[in-house]
């Protein structure tokens, strides 16, 4: 006869028993009860630690290795486990608690109601949909004039196997349902939307014409069932590169057309060539760089005549995973940190609650404040010793932090990550400018895409060294670009052959291939 173990989870709203059978994994579990907040952005790997819960009885489940390198002893003995790699023993009742359940953030950008169109499309509705590896944008426009009359995003819920693509990649090799599973995910997920969006205005589904779907290589794969695998592989090449029009049935569109716009490379997508084609980056007439910040860098520099573009693996540092308390910019995080005209550190947080983390923008802030101060060397070794170590400094199981509340710090380990990440990005910046035969002193204009770019202060990414030292007012927020392009090709005759052109004319620079790329991206780890 089967055991069965009674499991209760406790998170801050409410409680949820369910009777199990015994060696299920907790997250799989979670996913089964549709508890989808706790965090898992490694992938349920073990490594990063961003899924700490508390066991009752931590007799009943002995710590793992993973438990064992990431946790402390006196957490360990307190009860505290990692989400991903606890599984339920046998015969057993047991409470776990989930301390905070991450809530889905709507960053979705505002932009004008009524958005470029060519009014070609009598009666017609069209869906933009913006697939990013951490959330989902979806647009619903009146095709006859333009207006967006709707809006909304979610959490992707693909994170459940991983907050970078990678993760999700190595999933989907290593599980026999691993693609379809996670192509399931996404397209019930962006279908659920859509057809959420058409009740609240009253439209019928067979009145949706056209589907945009813009998005990152890999999860363009996902969508369309193509396996991504040789993407995160040398000598990393999609499946496919050319743009795919087929009918929406995966989204149960059966009278609307799905176009997804063609990719560049691995790691360069339709949202980027969406996004330059959205801000017309090719009618400047002065060099000017268009920058996506995320787990990969997308950089396109435009030099008055052609485009050039590389990828850069900054790494998820700004999306807060590997920050020890770093978080999704959604409620509760703090979003921002600054010295008053005491000196004494202050934060806001998202919905100006009570803080539970630090999201990108923050984290930003923080490595800027240390810089300013003294408190971290060129190499960001922190200074110990510094005259204001005792005012700004605290003693942690991490050692030395930067204090930011009474429970949220920020360690040497995250400056560390944060060098990482700026690094990335400031030497794929430098190999399109060399390629070109241009300097940062000969930009007029950079661009900065993305809602993370939307929210971080300027002033703070140049002084770390993540954005070049180019006048403040040369820097444009763009925003959810990629959003909007995809607006405007479901608006527009001739967009689909503009973005195309886009496509085309990037030359793309493969960073791993290239010898000088290690030295001068070890120069960039400095401040």
């Amino acid at each position: 006869m089967e055991r069965k173990s009674v499991l209760t989870i406790q998170t801050p709203r409410k409680k949820h028993s369910v009777c199990l059978a015994t060696g299920q994994n907790l997250r799989d579990v979670l996913h089964q009860l549709g508890l989808h907040g706790l965090s898992f952005p490694c992938g349920g790997n073990g490594i990063c630690g961003k899924c700490i819960v508390h066991v009752d009885d931590a007799g009943s489940c002995p710590p793992t290795e993973a438990d064992a390198a990431l946790l402390t002893y006196d957490s360990l003995e307190a009860g505290y486990r990692l989400g991903c790699t606890l599984k339920i023993p046998a015969n057993t009742t047991l409470t776990i608690t989930l301390h905070w359940l991450e809530e889905a953030s709507n960053i979705i950008t505002a932009f004008p109601g009524t958005i470029k169109a060519d009014l070609f499309y009598e009666q017609e509705y069209g869906c933009a949909v913006d697939i990013g590896t951490t959330t989902i944008a979806i647009y619903l426009v009146y095709r006859s004039t333009g207006e967006i009359i709707g809006t909304t995003s979610l959490m992707n819920n693909q994170r459940k196997y991983g907050d970078d693509v990678i993760s999700r990649i190595q999933y989907s090799d290593e599980h026999e349902e691993g693609l379809s599973r996670l192509h399931t995910m996404l397209a019930s997920q962006i279908q659920a939307m859509i057809m959420t969006l058409l009740a609240e205005h009253g439209i019928e589904p067979e009145r949706v014409s056209e589907v945009i779907a813009v998005g990152n290589p890999t999860i363009i794969h996902f969508l369309l069932r193509k396996n991504p695998s040789s993407i995160a592989r040398s000598p990393f090449t999609p499946q496919f590169t050319e743009p795919v029009t087929t009918n929406a049935t995966l989204l149960d569109l059966e009278h609307a057309e799905l176009y997804v716009p063609g990719i560049v490379s691995a790691f360069i997508g339709s949202d980027i060539t969406a996004g330059i084609h959205a801000f017309s980056l090719t009618d400047e007439t002065e060099p000017t760089l268009y920058i996506d910040i995320g787990t990969n860098g997308e950089i396109v520099l435009w030099d008055g005549k052609r485009l050039y573009g590389c990828s850069s693996a900054a790494g998820p540092a700004f999306e807060g995973v590997g920050i020890h308390f770093g978080m999704a910019g959604s409620e509760g995080a703090i979003d921002r940190v600054w010295l008053d005209e005491d000196g004494m550190i202050l934060c806001s947080t998202i919905g100006g609650g009570r803080a539970k983390g630090i999201c990108g923008s923050a984290i930003i802030d923080c490595v800027a404040l240390m810089v300013e101060i003294g408190l971290v060397d060129e190499t960001g070794a922190l200074k110990n010793d510094h005259d204001l170590a005792l005012r700004y400094l605290m003693d942690t199981d991490q050692g030395k932090a930067l204090r930011l509340t009474e429970d949220i710090y920020f360690t040497a380990r995250d400056v560390r990550e944060v060098q990482l990440a700026k690094a990335a990005i400031a030497t794929g910046i430098d190999v399109l400018l060399a390629e070109a035969n241009l300097s940062v002193k000969d930009l007029s204009n950079v661009m900065i895409a993305g809602g993370f770019g939307s929210h971080i202060s300027t002033r703070h990414a140049q002084m770390i060294g993540l954005l070049p030292l180019v006048p403040v007012e040369a820097i444009r927020l763009l925003g959810n670009a990629a959003g909007k392009g995809a607006i405007i090709l479901l608006n527009t005759k001739n967009g689909k052959e503009l973005v195309e052109d886009v496509r085309r004319g990037i030359r793309y620079i493969e960073l791993s291939s290239l010898k000088e790329f290690q030295t001068q991206f070890v120069e960039h780890l400095f401040f």
